[in-house]
């Protein structure tokens, strides 16, 4: 069974909505960041009180079983360009929600994955985009403790952007003459100034002691790079 949500909900296919399916922790972050970025949000979820403490928040939110593929036609899930599974407290009803909507033929699946065979699971289902909150932040946060990095994003195996301090050996000097790419393999893409905002770099910019700034390159280098003081 599943509660009728109210009118005006996005039934149609259209870059403007996804449908989010699970509102635990990470499923109804996402939502709500969605929302405040003016994304409209079906919100899913099996449990009375979470679909109640989201009442009002979304664009539409509903106690529905999403395993059903039915309850899931009949909510419109199948008219979605993006979805996001959520799912992270039974593994089963994940991998089986991410198999309805991938018969859907919906063109952007994302899912979270709670474990390292799940996610294999997931990506042998033929889900686009397999999630895992849980060792993303590891891995961010192994790196964060290890040097001088304020902070560390993947952006692909063995490639990251890296915010620290402007090393000393680049002070000082404009980045047209200091050819950082070339010396050290990294670009220096953005720098943001004490009580500023961040900036993009350009061929004139010079740095200085309290400068922060954007780092992306091979992420060994990048990482060397913000170590050198």
């Amino acid at each position: 069974m599943f509660d009728k949500f109210r009118p005006g909900h996005p039934t149609q296919r259209t870059d403007n909505a996804v449908v989010v399916i699970g509102l635990g922790r990470f499923g109804g972050s996402l939502a709500m960041e969605l929302m405040s970025r003016g994304t409209d949000v079906m919100g899913i979820d099996v449990s009375e009180s979470i679909v109640q403490s989201f009442n009002g928040k979304l664009t539409s939110v509903i106690r529905a079983d999403a395993t059903d593929e039915e309850v899931l036609r009949q909510l419109g899930v199948d008219e979605f360009e993006r979805s996001v599974v959520g799912i992270g407290s039974d593994i089963q009803a994940s991998i089986l929600v991410s198999s309805r909507l991938l018969k859907f033929q919906c063109p952007e699946v994302w899912a979270k994955a709670i474990t390292a065979p799940h996610a294999e699971i997931l990506e042998q289902l033929g889900v686009h985009h397999v999630i895992n909150p849980e060792r993303d932040m590891g891995v961010r946060t192994a790196h964060l403790i290890q040097g001088d990095v304020l902070d560390f994003v993947p952006i692909d195996q063995g490639f990251a952007m890296i915010r620290c301090n402007a090393p000393a050996s680049v002070q000082q000097r404009p980045m047209d003459l200091l050819d950082v790419r070339r010396r050290f393999g990294v670009a220096v893409v953005a720098v943001c100034r004490p009580g500023g905002t961040w900036e993009p770099t350009e061929p004139g910019t010079m740095l200085y002691e309290d400068d922060q700034i954007l780092v992306t390159g091979p992420t060994e280098q990048a990482e060397r790079f913000s170590a050198m003081g």
